[in-house]
């Protein structure tokens, strides 16, 4: 049986290999700052080209269900595809950079760490911050609210002047009002 963390380290590998910058996000990347909870999959931000395609196919082998088609969709709409590892059925959302400014932004800021023994890319936690507050505006999950309490009380040297400025722009402030003033 094949672990979450070693999924993980394959497909980060597998993407190194095929020259596609990524970091990790998501539910994983907040048990790197904070207290882990269970999650059910892998969040990974990618920059990627149509021509890039080809060559993860390529990396993934048989080991990995991938949809190509799917995959040049999600390049044409910045949207996301799905990697499926077929043994453990653990699932790999693979999310296109946007072409928006913070975005450019969020995945320059992104740092290289070595998280259980694995040497990889991960968001910043400023940036996974404002990341969960988008995603709240549009879901009000209580489990949103958990993890972004469960961030801040992990990391206390966040950067508060950078979040608010983006909160700012991002039309997200109101959110960030009931956390920090």
């Amino acid at each position: 049986m094949h672990s979450q963390y070693q999924v993980l380290a394959h497909i980060t590998q597998c993407l190194e290999q095929a020259n596609i910058a990524y970091m990790l996000s998501g539910s994983v990347a907040l048990s790197y700052y904070a207290q882990p909870r269970m999650t059910r999959d892998i969040d990974l931000v990618i920059e990627i080209q149509n021509d890039d395609v080809i060559k993860l196919a390529q990396q993934l082998g048989e080991t990995y269900y991938f949809d190509e088609d799917m995959a040049h969709a999600a390049i044409a709409h910045e949207s996301l595809f799905n990697i499926l590892h077929q043994d453990s059925m653990i699932k790999i959302d693979c999310i296109v950079r946007k072409n928006h400014h913070y975005r450019q932004q969020e995945f320059l800021r992104r740092q290289h760490v070595t998280f259980n023994n694995l040497s990889l890319w991960i968001v910043s936690p400023e940036d996974l911050l404002l990341s969960k507050l988008d995603w709240l505006k549009d879901s009000r999950s209580e489990m949103q609210f958990k993890d972004i309490a469960n961030l801040i009380t992990s990391v206390p040297t966040l950067d508060w002047a950078y979040i608010h400025d983006w909160a700012q722009h991002l039309g997200i402030q109101h959110l960030l009002k009931g956390i920090h003033p």
